[in-house]
Protein backbone atom coordinates (compact mmCIF):
# COMPACT_ATOMS: atom_id res chain seq x y z
CA UNK A 1 0.00 0.00 0.00
CA UNK A 2 1.49 3.44 -0.87
CA UNK A 3 2.40 5.92 1.83
CA UNK A 4 -0.47 8.11 2.97
CA UNK A 5 1.23 11.31 1.80
CA UNK A 6 1.37 9.84 -1.73
CA UNK A 7 -2.32 9.06 -1.90
CA UNK A 8 -4.62 11.23 -4.05
CA UNK A 9 -6.24 14.15 -2.21
CA UNK A 10 -9.67 12.51 -2.43
CA UNK A 11 -8.32 9.39 -0.75
CA UNK A 12 -6.66 11.38 2.03
CA UNK A 13 -10.06 12.52 3.20
CA UNK A 14 -10.96 8.90 3.89
CA UNK A 15 -8.97 9.24 7.11
CA UNK A 16 -11.11 8.01 10.02
CA UNK A 17 -9.22 8.94 13.18
CA UNK A 18 -8.19 12.59 13.01
CA UNK A 19 -8.17 15.88 14.87
CA UNK A 20 -9.15 16.57 18.43
CA UNK A 21 -12.15 14.25 18.26
CA UNK A 22 -10.55 10.98 17.21
CA UNK A 23 -13.12 8.45 18.29
CA UNK A 24 -12.46 5.93 21.05
CA UNK A 25 -15.21 3.75 19.58
CA UNK A 26 -12.29 2.22 17.69
CA UNK A 27 -12.06 0.01 20.79
CA UNK A 28 -15.06 -1.99 19.50
CA UNK A 29 -13.03 -4.31 17.28
CA UNK A 30 -11.05 -5.52 20.31
CA UNK A 31 -14.13 -6.40 22.38
CA UNK A 32 -16.51 -9.36 22.59
CA UNK A 33 -15.60 -13.04 22.89
CA UNK A 34 -11.92 -13.24 21.79
CA UNK A 35 -12.49 -16.68 20.27
CA UNK A 36 -14.79 -15.17 17.64
CA UNK A 37 -13.44 -14.05 14.29
CA UNK A 38 -16.60 -12.02 13.60
CA UNK A 39 -18.70 -10.08 16.09
CA UNK A 40 -22.08 -8.35 16.10
CA UNK A 41 -22.46 -4.79 17.42
CA UNK A 42 -25.57 -2.93 18.59
CA UNK A 43 -25.24 0.85 18.69
CA UNK A 44 -27.91 2.65 20.72
CA UNK A 45 -27.80 6.25 19.49
CA UNK A 46 -26.85 7.06 15.90
CA UNK A 47 -27.04 10.89 15.67
CA UNK A 48 -24.78 12.00 12.78
CA UNK A 49 -23.08 8.60 12.60
CA UNK A 50 -19.56 9.87 13.30
CA UNK A 51 -18.73 6.71 15.28
CA UNK A 52 -19.71 4.32 12.48
CA UNK A 53 -16.39 4.25 10.61
CA UNK A 54 -14.27 3.91 13.79
CA UNK A 55 -16.46 0.99 14.91
CA UNK A 56 -16.06 -0.67 11.52
CA UNK A 57 -12.28 -0.14 11.33
CA UNK A 58 -11.71 -3.73 12.47
CA UNK A 59 -12.29 -6.75 10.25
CA UNK A 60 -13.96 -8.48 13.22
CA UNK A 61 -17.08 -6.30 13.08
CA UNK A 62 -19.40 -8.27 10.80
CA UNK A 63 -22.79 -6.87 11.76
CA UNK A 64 -23.66 -3.38 12.97
CA UNK A 65 -27.18 -2.32 13.93
CA UNK A 66 -27.89 1.30 14.91
CA UNK A 67 -31.01 2.24 16.88
CA UNK A 68 -32.17 5.85 17.24
CA UNK A 69 -35.52 7.36 18.18
CA UNK A 70 -34.90 10.38 15.93
CA UNK A 71 -35.76 9.43 12.36
CA UNK A 72 -33.79 12.43 11.03
CA UNK A 73 -30.62 10.65 12.17
CA UNK A 74 -30.93 8.41 9.13
CA UNK A 75 -30.61 11.46 6.89
CA UNK A 76 -27.93 13.23 8.94
CA UNK A 77 -25.76 10.10 9.10
CA UNK A 78 -25.92 9.35 5.37
CA UNK A 79 -22.39 10.51 4.53
CA UNK A 80 -20.90 8.48 7.37
CA UNK A 81 -22.98 5.43 6.50
CA UNK A 82 -21.72 5.61 2.93
CA UNK A 83 -18.14 5.34 4.22
CA UNK A 84 -18.70 1.92 5.78
CA UNK A 85 -16.62 -0.91 4.36
CA UNK A 86 -18.27 -3.55 2.22
CA UNK A 87 -17.68 -6.32 4.80
CA UNK A 88 -20.14 -4.71 7.24
CA UNK A 89 -23.75 -5.84 7.35
CA UNK A 90 -25.25 -2.51 8.46
CA UNK A 91 -28.85 -1.78 9.33
CA UNK A 92 -30.72 0.89 11.29
CA UNK A 93 -33.97 0.98 13.24
CA UNK A 94 -36.05 3.95 14.36
CA UNK A 95 -37.09 2.97 17.88
CA UNK A 96 -36.86 3.77 21.57
CA UNK A 97 -33.74 2.05 22.93
CA UNK A 98 -35.43 0.40 25.93
CA UNK A 99 -38.38 -0.80 23.88
CA UNK A 100 -36.06 -2.24 21.25
CA UNK A 101 -34.08 -4.16 23.90
CA UNK A 102 -37.31 -5.42 25.41
CA UNK A 103 -38.76 -6.85 22.19
CA UNK A 104 -35.75 -7.98 20.16
CA UNK A 105 -34.84 -11.68 20.44
CA UNK A 106 -31.25 -11.04 19.31
CA UNK A 107 -28.08 -10.93 21.35
CA UNK A 108 -24.92 -9.00 20.55
CA UNK A 109 -21.22 -9.25 21.27
CA UNK A 110 -20.84 -5.51 21.91
CA UNK A 111 -23.56 -3.01 22.86
CA UNK A 112 -22.70 0.70 22.66
CA UNK A 113 -24.79 3.23 24.60
CA UNK A 114 -24.42 6.75 23.16
CA UNK A 115 -27.77 8.30 24.09
CA UNK A 116 -28.14 12.08 24.33
CA UNK A 117 -30.92 14.55 23.70
CA UNK A 118 -30.41 18.00 22.18
CA UNK A 119 -29.93 19.39 25.69
CA UNK A 120 -27.90 16.75 27.49
CA UNK A 121 -27.89 13.17 28.71
CA UNK A 122 -30.88 10.93 28.07
CA UNK A 123 -32.14 9.98 31.58
CA UNK A 124 -32.43 6.29 30.64
CA UNK A 125 -28.63 6.01 30.55
CA UNK A 126 -28.55 6.01 34.36
CA UNK A 127 -31.51 3.68 34.91
CA UNK A 128 -30.87 0.32 36.62
CA UNK A 129 -33.77 -1.38 34.80
CA UNK A 130 -32.29 -0.27 31.48
CA UNK A 131 -28.96 -1.78 32.51
CA UNK A 132 -30.70 -5.11 33.17
CA UNK A 133 -32.15 -5.02 29.65
CA UNK A 134 -28.66 -4.49 28.29
CA UNK A 135 -27.45 -7.56 30.17
CA UNK A 136 -30.25 -9.65 28.71
CA UNK A 137 -29.21 -8.80 25.14
CA UNK A 138 -25.47 -9.44 25.58
CA UNK A 139 -23.66 -12.59 24.46
CA UNK A 140 -21.36 -14.42 26.90
CA UNK A 141 -17.96 -12.70 27.18
CA UNK A 142 -19.51 -9.64 25.56
CA UNK A 143 -18.98 -5.97 26.45
CA UNK A 144 -21.17 -2.95 27.07
CA UNK A 145 -19.66 0.44 26.18
CA UNK A 146 -21.00 3.76 27.50
CA UNK A 147 -19.93 7.10 26.02
CA UNK A 148 -19.59 9.38 29.06
CA UNK A 149 -19.26 13.09 28.22
CA UNK A 150 -18.60 15.76 30.82
CA UNK A 151 -15.79 17.43 32.74
CA UNK A 152 -12.32 17.36 31.07
CA UNK A 153 -10.07 14.58 32.27
CA UNK A 154 -7.52 16.98 33.74
CA UNK A 155 -10.13 18.45 36.09
CA UNK A 156 -10.67 15.35 38.26
CA UNK A 157 -14.01 14.19 36.77
CA UNK A 158 -14.44 11.26 39.19
CA UNK A 159 -14.51 13.51 42.21
CA UNK A 160 -17.64 15.46 43.12
CA UNK A 161 -20.72 16.49 41.10
CA UNK A 162 -19.83 15.53 37.53
CA UNK A 163 -21.72 13.46 34.95
CA UNK A 164 -18.86 10.97 34.68
CA UNK A 165 -18.84 10.38 38.43
CA UNK A 166 -22.62 9.94 38.49
CA UNK A 167 -22.61 7.61 35.49
CA UNK A 168 -19.77 5.56 36.99
CA UNK A 169 -21.71 5.36 40.27
CA UNK A 170 -24.82 4.07 38.47
CA UNK A 171 -22.87 1.61 36.34
CA UNK A 172 -21.04 0.32 39.38
CA UNK A 173 -24.37 -0.34 41.13
CA UNK A 174 -25.53 -2.38 38.14
CA UNK A 175 -22.32 -4.20 37.19
CA UNK A 176 -19.66 -3.79 39.84
CA UNK A 177 -16.13 -3.39 38.51
CA UNK A 178 -15.94 -0.96 35.56
CA UNK A 179 -13.05 0.53 33.58
CA UNK A 180 -12.69 3.41 31.16
CA UNK A 181 -10.64 4.98 28.38
CA UNK A 182 -9.95 8.67 29.09
CA UNK A 183 -9.98 11.31 26.36
CA UNK A 184 -10.53 15.05 26.79
CA UNK A 185 -14.13 15.43 28.01
CA UNK A 186 -15.09 11.80 27.50
CA UNK A 187 -14.72 8.68 29.60
CA UNK A 188 -15.48 5.66 27.44
CA UNK A 189 -16.68 3.11 30.01
CA UNK A 190 -16.06 -0.52 29.09
CA UNK A 191 -17.93 -3.20 31.04
CA UNK A 192 -16.98 -6.84 30.68
CA UNK A 193 -13.93 -9.13 30.91
CA UNK A 194 -10.46 -7.76 30.10
CA UNK A 195 -10.40 -7.00 26.35
CA UNK A 196 -8.27 -9.18 24.12
CA UNK A 197 -5.64 -7.26 22.19
CA UNK A 198 -3.90 -10.13 20.43
CA UNK A 199 -3.17 -9.75 16.69
CA UNK A 200 -6.06 -12.14 16.01
CA UNK A 201 -8.63 -9.80 17.53
CA UNK A 202 -6.94 -6.57 16.48
CA UNK A 203 -7.03 -7.12 12.72
CA UNK A 204 -7.63 -3.76 11.04
CA UNK A 205 -8.90 -3.17 7.54
CA UNK A 206 -6.14 -3.24 4.93
CA UNK A 207 -7.69 -0.15 3.36
CA UNK A 208 -6.89 2.04 6.39
CA UNK A 209 -4.34 4.79 5.80
CA UNK A 210 -1.06 4.76 7.73
CA UNK A 211 -2.21 7.09 10.51
CA UNK A 212 -5.45 5.12 11.02
CA UNK A 213 -3.52 1.87 11.34
CA UNK A 214 -1.34 3.66 13.88
CA UNK A 215 -4.45 4.64 15.84
CA UNK A 216 -5.55 1.01 16.02
CA UNK A 217 -2.12 0.07 17.36
CA UNK A 218 -2.34 2.85 19.96
CA UNK A 219 -5.82 1.64 20.92
CA UNK A 220 -4.61 -1.93 21.31
CA UNK A 221 -1.91 -0.81 23.73
CA UNK A 222 -4.24 1.55 25.62
CA UNK A 223 -6.66 -1.31 26.24
CA UNK A 224 -3.87 -3.26 27.95
CA UNK A 225 -3.78 -0.47 30.52
CA UNK A 226 -7.52 0.06 30.79
CA UNK A 227 -8.10 2.32 33.81
CA UNK A 228 -10.14 1.13 36.82
CA UNK A 229 -12.82 3.65 37.76
CA UNK A 230 -12.29 5.01 41.25
CA UNK A 231 -14.95 7.44 42.48
CA UNK A 232 -14.05 9.81 45.31
CA UNK A 233 -16.62 11.87 47.15
CA UNK A 234 -19.43 10.24 45.15
CA UNK A 235 -22.44 12.54 44.64
CA UNK A 236 -25.50 11.58 46.71
CA UNK A 237 -27.87 12.82 44.02
CA UNK A 238 -27.60 13.48 40.28
CA UNK A 239 -25.56 16.55 39.30
CA UNK A 240 -26.61 18.82 36.43
CA UNK A 241 -26.74 16.56 33.38
CA UNK A 242 -27.67 19.08 30.68
CA UNK A 243 -24.96 20.61 28.52
CA UNK A 244 -25.37 24.08 30.05
CA UNK A 245 -25.05 22.73 33.59
CA UNK A 246 -22.05 20.61 32.65
CA UNK A 247 -20.27 23.63 31.18
CA UNK A 248 -20.92 25.62 34.37
CA UNK A 249 -19.18 22.89 36.36
CA UNK A 250 -16.31 22.84 33.86
CA UNK A 251 -15.83 26.63 34.11
CA UNK A 252 -15.84 26.45 37.90
CA UNK A 253 -13.14 23.76 37.91
CA UNK A 254 -10.98 25.57 35.38
CA UNK A 255 -10.94 28.64 37.65
CA UNK A 256 -10.02 26.49 40.65
CA UNK A 257 -7.13 24.91 38.75
CA UNK A 258 -5.49 28.19 37.69
CA UNK A 259 -3.50 28.88 40.91
CA UNK A 260 -1.76 25.49 40.72
CA UNK A 261 -0.87 26.03 37.07
CA UNK A 262 0.12 29.64 37.61
CA UNK A 263 2.57 28.62 40.34
CA UNK A 264 4.56 26.71 37.71
CA UNK A 265 4.88 29.71 35.36
CA UNK A 266 7.02 32.86 35.31
CA UNK A 267 5.42 35.99 36.78
CA UNK A 268 4.75 37.41 33.31
CA UNK A 269 2.39 34.54 32.57
CA UNK A 270 0.34 34.41 35.76
CA UNK A 271 -3.15 33.02 35.13
CA UNK A 272 -6.04 34.98 36.60
CA UNK A 273 -8.91 33.81 34.40
CA UNK A 274 -9.49 30.88 32.03
CA UNK A 275 -8.97 33.02 28.91
CA UNK A 276 -5.40 33.68 30.07
CA UNK A 277 -4.66 30.13 28.95
CA UNK A 278 -4.85 31.34 25.35
CA UNK A 279 -2.01 33.77 26.04
CA UNK A 280 0.02 30.88 27.40
CA UNK A 281 -0.64 28.87 24.24
CA UNK A 282 0.89 31.71 22.18
CA UNK A 283 4.25 31.13 23.91
CA UNK A 284 5.69 27.77 22.72
CA UNK A 285 8.77 28.03 24.97
CA UNK A 286 6.65 28.60 28.08
CA UNK A 287 4.32 25.79 27.01
CA UNK A 288 7.16 23.34 26.63
CA UNK A 289 8.67 24.34 29.97
CA UNK A 290 5.28 23.91 31.65
CA UNK A 291 4.75 20.51 30.04
CA UNK A 292 8.11 19.38 31.36
CA UNK A 293 7.08 20.45 34.86
CA UNK A 294 3.68 18.81 34.54
CA UNK A 295 5.25 15.54 33.43
CA UNK A 296 6.85 15.30 36.86
CA UNK A 297 3.64 16.31 38.64
CA UNK A 298 1.48 13.36 39.73
CA UNK A 299 -1.68 15.47 40.07
CA UNK A 300 -4.66 15.21 37.75
CA UNK A 301 -3.41 18.38 36.00
CA UNK A 302 -0.45 16.64 34.41
CA UNK A 303 -2.11 16.35 30.97
CA UNK A 304 -3.63 19.84 31.15
CA UNK A 305 -1.48 21.48 28.50
CA UNK A 306 -1.72 18.58 26.05
CA UNK A 307 -5.50 18.59 26.50
CA UNK A 308 -5.67 22.32 25.81
CA UNK A 309 -3.64 21.89 22.65
CA UNK A 310 -5.90 19.04 21.53
CA UNK A 311 -8.80 21.46 21.89
CA UNK A 312 -7.06 24.14 19.85
CA UNK A 313 -5.98 22.24 16.75
CA UNK A 314 -9.34 22.62 15.02
CA UNK A 315 -9.98 26.24 16.01
CA UNK A 316 -6.80 28.28 15.70
CA UNK A 317 -3.74 28.87 13.54
CA UNK A 318 -1.29 28.40 16.41
CA UNK A 319 1.70 26.22 15.64
CA UNK A 320 1.26 23.24 17.96
CA UNK A 321 3.87 21.07 16.24
CA UNK A 322 6.17 21.29 19.27
CA UNK A 323 3.95 18.90 21.26
CA UNK A 324 4.38 15.75 19.11
CA UNK A 325 8.10 16.47 18.72
CA UNK A 326 8.47 16.98 22.48
CA UNK A 327 6.46 13.85 23.36
CA UNK A 328 8.46 11.60 21.05
CA UNK A 329 11.85 13.07 22.06
CA UNK A 330 11.04 12.92 25.78
CA UNK A 331 9.80 9.35 25.58
CA UNK A 332 12.86 8.32 23.56
CA UNK A 333 15.31 9.62 26.19
CA UNK A 334 13.34 8.57 29.28
CA UNK A 335 15.08 5.98 31.44
CA UNK A 336 12.04 5.09 33.55
CA UNK A 337 8.75 4.71 31.71
CA UNK A 338 5.24 4.24 33.08
CA UNK A 339 3.17 3.32 30.00
CA UNK A 340 -0.23 4.18 31.44
CA UNK A 341 0.88 7.76 32.17
CA UNK A 342 1.78 8.24 28.50
CA UNK A 343 -1.16 6.35 27.02
CA UNK A 344 -3.85 8.14 29.04
CA UNK A 345 -3.16 11.52 27.53
CA UNK A 346 0.19 12.65 26.21
CA UNK A 347 0.65 10.15 23.39
CA UNK A 348 -2.96 10.20 22.07
CA UNK A 349 -3.15 14.01 22.28
CA UNK A 350 0.13 14.38 20.40
CA UNK A 351 -1.18 11.91 17.85
CA UNK A 352 -4.27 14.10 17.40
CA UNK A 353 -2.11 17.13 16.61
CA UNK A 354 -0.19 15.19 13.96
CA UNK A 355 -3.21 13.71 12.23
CA UNK A 356 -5.10 17.00 12.13
CA UNK A 357 -2.26 19.25 11.03
CA UNK A 358 -0.51 16.91 8.60
CA UNK A 359 -3.21 14.37 7.76
CA UNK A 360 -0.95 11.55 8.83
CA UNK A 361 2.62 12.65 7.99
CA UNK A 362 4.37 9.32 7.43
CA UNK A 363 7.60 10.47 9.10
CA UNK A 364 5.62 11.27 12.26
CA UNK A 365 3.77 7.96 12.07
CA UNK A 366 7.07 6.08 12.12
CA UNK A 367 8.17 8.09 15.15
CA UNK A 368 4.99 7.09 16.98
CA UNK A 369 5.56 3.46 16.06
CA UNK A 370 8.98 3.58 17.72
CA UNK A 371 7.35 5.19 20.77
CA UNK A 372 4.77 2.40 20.96
CA UNK A 373 7.56 -0.16 20.87
CA UNK A 374 9.05 1.49 23.97
CA UNK A 375 5.67 1.33 25.72
CA UNK A 376 4.95 -2.31 24.86
CA UNK A 377 4.25 -4.75 27.73
CA UNK A 378 7.16 -6.95 26.63
CA UNK A 379 9.45 -4.08 27.64
CA UNK A 380 7.64 -2.73 30.72
CA UNK A 381 5.51 -5.57 32.07
CA UNK A 382 5.81 -4.35 35.67
CA UNK A 383 3.49 -1.42 34.96
CA UNK A 384 0.54 -3.61 33.91
CA UNK A 385 -2.23 -3.95 36.49
CA UNK A 386 -4.61 -6.71 35.38
CA UNK A 387 -8.27 -5.84 35.07
CA UNK A 388 -10.87 -7.76 37.02
CA UNK A 389 -13.96 -9.10 35.37
CA UNK A 390 -17.17 -7.56 36.71
CA UNK A 391 -19.87 -9.56 38.39
CA UNK A 392 -22.72 -10.72 36.17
Amino acid sequence: MPDFKDRPESAQHEQIFCGQYYDDMGCTGFLGDPSKDRISVLMLGLSDGVALAPIAASTRVARLLAVDLDETALVRSLDNRNRLAAHIDFDSVVADAAHFLDVTPDRYDVIIVDLYTQNGYAPIVFDHAFHQLLKSRLNPLGHVVFNGFGVPMNLDPFNGPTPQAWLAHCLNDSWGDIHYLPHRRNATFIIGPPPSTTPRTAAALESLCASDRLFMDIMSLRLRYLTPTVIRDAPLEPPLLDFVGIDLEVHKRWKESLPALSALLPASLKLNKPNDLRVLLDDPDACQALQERLLKDKSSLRTTLALLIAGEVNFSDRDMSWLPDWVLATLEKSVEIHPRDWLEGLLPYAYGVVTHRTRGDVTKVEGFRRALARLSPSTWRSDVSPSRAPRA
